[in-house]
C-alpha cells in the first residue's frame, strides 16, 4: 500500500505505531494553530494503514476542502478509492491533470508497460 505522504518516521514502523501516529497527526489535523492539508493528509494516511477507510476518506475530504489542487491528497484518494473498490477514474484523472509527473502515476504507467512486456512473451498459439 502506499502512504503518499512523506510522514514521521513511526508510521513505517506499523503495529501499534500506527496507532501512535494517528493520535499525533489528528491532534495536529484539529487543533487550530496547526490543522493544515498536510496533517489531515497524515491522518489519512495513518487511518488508511489501520484498514479505516471512511475516517481516512474523511479526512482526505477535509484536506481537499482546504486545498482542492494538493497533489499529495488526490494521490491518496486514488488509493483510497482503489483499496475501497470505488470507481478510482475521478481520482486518477484530477490526479493527471493537476500533477502528470505524480509518483503513483509514474508507478502505474511502469507496471502497466511491464506488464504488457510480459504479455508479449506469451501470446497463446492455437492450432486448427
Amino acid at each position: 500500500m502506499y502512504g503518499w505522504v512523506h510522514a514521521d518516521m513511526v508510521i513505517l514502523q506499523g503495529g501499534e505505531n500506527y496507532q501512535k501516529s494517528f493520535y499525533v497527526f489528528e491532534e495536529l489535523a484539529q487543533a487550530p494553530s496547526s490543522a493544515s492539508a498536510t496533517s489531515l493528509i497524515a491522518q489519512a494516511v495513518s487511518e488508511l494503514h489501520m484498514g479505516r477507510l471512511e475516517e481516512a476518506e474523511t479526512a482526505l475530504d477535509q484536506a481537499l476542502t482546504l486545498e482542492p489542487e494538493n497533489s499529495t491528497a488526490i494521490a491518496n484518494k486514488f488509493v483510497l478509492d482503489t483499496i475501497a473498490g470505488k470507481d478510482a477514474s475521478e481520482s486518477r484523472a484530477k490526479l493527471e491533470s493537476v500533477d502528470k509527473g505524480n509518483e503513483i502515476l509514474a508507478d502505474l504507467a511502469a507496471k502497466r508497460e511491464a506488464f504488457q512486456t510480459a504479455m508479449a512473451k506469451y501470446n497463446p498459439k492455437f492450432e486448427p
